[in-house]
């Protein structure tokens, strides 16, 4: 039986303001699964990924990432959030230190990992994104496409159990798009355990084990991209893909 890793139980969430950013929301993501969630802006997408480790509080319902409670005050956060890695639109690496540093920082400070080890552990994954000769380099010296591979390395220094990706290419000029998708691709072909809220349809079709469509903080539907992408679909998901792919 496959390992459920992620857990989303009639999760709500409503901001003071009364604005309702999730509704009743049920997803569950098994070891070794991609799931890619698409939708249109402010469907509740990435609100959804950031619930998954707490960046985000909920109103209702119940998470469960890891066989943890999310949520629960009694659950240690910086223990949990250190097995799930996340990668954001914006690259948030530290400015002022170079690459190498950016790598090995949270193993030695979060992870008690000797020197000696994250470096060679930073080394590697440098070494699996195509960037091992930029490792003395500063974020300001890299292309976006260049620092957000440095951000997924980064993540992965941490060596988690699941990776959270929200809209990792937005923020890049289209030529950059496909090298950070490329490590993305070789990320799932491993095994890892992904959750990635995108509008490359191409990645989503072609990666993912799921597809969700969410809509109005809801799930509107689910399906295996073979479906999801078909003409089976149902008719606003068909209208939604439309904008997107020839919009």
């Amino acid at each position: 039986m496959t390992e459920t890793l992620i857990e989303v139980r009639g999760v709500s969430k409503t901001y003071a303001n009364g604005v309702v950013a999730l509704r009743d929301v049920s997803l569950t993501v098994a070891k070794g699964e991609v799931v890619c969630i698409v939708g249109p802006s402010g469907s509740g997408k990435s609100t959804l990924l950031r619930t998954l480790n707490a960046l985000e509080p909920i109103t209702h319902g119940e998470i469960h990432v890891l066989g943890e409670a999310v949520h629960d005050p009694r659950t240690n956060l910086n223990r949990l959030r250190s097995h799930v890695g996340m990668v954001f639109q914006a690259f948030n690496l530290f400015p002022h230190r170079t690459v190498l540093d950016n790598l090995t920082l949270a193993p030695r400070v979060v992870g008690r990992l000797h020197q000696a080890a994250a470096r060679e552990r930073a080394l590697h994954l440098l070494d699996k994104v195509g960037l091992a000769d930029k490792r003395d380099q500063h974020p300001g010296q890299l292309s976006g496409g260049q620092q957000q591979r440095v951000a997924i390395a980064r993540a992965l220094a941490m060596n988690p159990s699941i990776m959270l990706f929200d809209e990792p290419t937005s923020a890049l000029d289209p030529e950059k798009v496909n090298e950070v998708l490329d490590v993305m691709k070789d990320l799932a072909a491993e095994g890892m355990t992904m959750c990635v809220v995108t509008h490359e349809m191409g990645f989503a079709r072609a990666v993912a084990d799921r597809v969700v469509f969410m809509e109005a903080g809801e799930i509107a539907h689910v399906d295996v991209p073979e479906r999801f992408f078909g003409p089976q679909a149902p008719p606003r998901l068909r209208e939604f893909l439309g904008q997107i792919l020839h919009g």
